[in-house]
């Protein structure tokens, strides 16, 4: 057939747009940014695998699985699993919390409350140069209620023998002796367990004889 070309010589004349429809079988052409990525507004839904740049003003994500969100903000999340929060803020978290952070790793932003960690995390505190004397004294306690495992590392740094006990409370005021520790020598260290769980625990210590100073370091893991 005359002027009639049966295959296109040039490729750029093959480009098209790509169009989406919408619920009421309305075709719309789907749009870019200027890189050529696609433009998504996540309304309500799963986001399984990927990266969100960018999210203002949406109203619920179900579930955060596998993704990584690097920027914007978050009004409403119910499950954060196995997913990247780099940046952004977690504004409003079902009444103020997220149920579950599952694997999940969050370098920066702000989180007003999480109920728990199923991946265990790992909790570190200490008080270096605490001066001993022969009368007992109570270290500050530690808030243990959310804590699987956790124990106290006492070095003896001065020139006299100390005593250690663990004391455990569920009011914060009134407190039991739970364990005696043993005596520790100038030089010497003891790591101090709790056998009793109770929602504050905290270290006492005092000499027999003279001053000596203790360092005492807080380990713990989450559940």
């Amino acid at each position: 057939m005359p002027n009639y070309n049966v295959f296109q010589t040039d490729p750029d004349n093959l480009r098209t747009l790509i169009y989406g429809q919408d619920s009421n079988g309305n075709n719309h052409i789907i749009a870019t940014d200027s890189n050529g990525n696609l433009s998504v507004n996540v309304v309500s839904g799963t986001v399984n695998v990927g990266t969100i740049d960018s999210i203002l003003n949406i109203g619920t994500v179900s579930n955060v699985l596998g993704a990584t969100i690097t920027a914007g903000t978050l009004t409403t999340v119910e499950n954060v699993l196995g997913a990247t929060i780099t940046a952004g803020t977690l504004t409003t978290l079902l009444s103020g919390t997220i149920n579950s952070v599952l694997g999940a790793t969050i370098t920066a932003g702000t989180l007003s409350s999480v109920t728990s960690i199923s991946q265990k995390s790992f909790v570190e505190s200490q008080i270096l140069n605490n001066p001993v004397t022969t009368v007992l004294t109570p270290m500050a306690a530690v808030t243990t209620s959310h804590l699987g495992v956790y124990s106290f590392f006492v070095y003896n740094k001065g020139a006299n023998a100390v005593l250690t006990q663990i004391q455990v409370s569920a009011d914060g005021v009134n407190y039991y002796v739970d364990s005696q520790g043993l005596s520790i020598a100038s030089g010497s260290t003891d790591v101090l367990v709790a056998a009793r769980f109770l929602k504050y625990t905290r270290v006492a210590y005092q000499t027999t004889l003279g001053t000596s100073t203790i360092d005492v370091i807080f380990n713990a893991q989450g559940t």
